[in-house]
């Protein structure tokens, strides 16, 4: 396989990706290329009267609570504009609903923590922040958390 690019002014940026077939090789060069373009994208978020300019690689989750959407980094708290459905098709996709009130960030996650019966726990990189996932979405994190990883 070989990697080449070509510089061209006049021309918007474009990937193209040639191939005798598309392979699974193939398909996780592209959902990686595509998360990699999409994490690079910065949403704007309320905290203290103030707008801040976050890059969403560095969001641990979202939860909504009490009417509002939070977004949880390392260092702090925001509030968006954005409803959780909204957020689930603006953001690439190392993000995953993880309750009715809540989408995580995949590439974040330190730990995952199943329970029994009832929720389930999720910790972060880096941080000491917990959120709850419901057991009805384990599934699809869990396939979502072995298909991020298998990218890298």
């Amino acid at each position: 396989m070989k990697i080449r690019t070509e510089i061209c002014e006049s021309a918007d940026e474009e990937i193209i990706i040639r191939c005798r077939e598309r392979t699974e090789q193939i398909e996780r060069i592209e959902a990686l290329l595509g998360s990699l373009i999409k994490r690079r994208r910065e949403l704007v978020l309320s905290a203290a009267g103030a707008e801040h300019y976050v890059a969403v690689s560095e969001i641990l989750f979202f939860e909504s609570c009490d009417g509002k959407v939070y977004a949880h980094t390392r260092d702090g708290i925001y509030t968006t504009e954005h409803k959780l459905f909204e957020l689930s098709e603006l953001l690439p996709d190392s993000f995953a609903r993880i309750s009715k009130s809540a989408i995580a960030n995949v590439y974040q996650i330190r730990s995952l923590r199943r329970e029994l019966v009832g929720n389930g726990e999720l910790t972060f990189k880096g941080s000491g922040k917990k959120v709850y996932f419901s057991r009805s979405y384990y599934k699809d994190l869990k396939q979502k958390l072995e298909e991020m990883r298998s990218i890298i």
